[in-house]
């Protein structure tokens, strides 16, 4: 498995990848980020990057769109990991033509991402 729920609490969710992604580990977190929208309307994710080896090679990939029809609900989404991975995660998750707020943090920084997630999620919950 590439991935790990580490923490779902409330509108955030904190998932962990690790290895190599693979297109049914991919649907399966899409679910899990539909769920959240589902039940709170807004979320914000944290991925955190660990030993990530960037995406397999199967098919299925190219009708994978990132949460495609539910993302401009995800009010943010923070990525920490290796440096290296930062502009194939912005082009993955379509940063430059979505609203949603993005980020990329170095791996010592998971405490800066947490506290940029967090930040104005109370307040942006109840603005719709």
């Amino acid at each position: 498995m590439s991935y790990q729920l580490i923490k779902k609490q409330a509108s955030e969710n904190w998932i962990k990848l690790s290895g190599k992604l693979n297109i049914h580990d991919f649907q399966e977190l899409q679910s899990l980020a539909r769920l959240s929208l589902e039940r709170f309307g807004q979320a914000g994710l944290l991925v955190e990057l660990e030993d990530f080896q960037g995406w397999s090679r199967e098919s299925g990939w190219e009708d994978s769109i990132f949460l495609a029809e539910d993302g401009e609900r995800i009010m943010k989404l923070a990525f920490v990991g290796d440096e290296k991975w930062k502009d194939e995660i912005f082009m993955f998750t379509g940063k430059p033509m979505r609203k949603t707020a993005i980020e990329f943090f170095p791996s010592d920084q998971l405490a800066e991402a947490k506290a940029w997630l967090s930040a104005d999620n109370a307040q942006s919950m109840f603005l719709d």
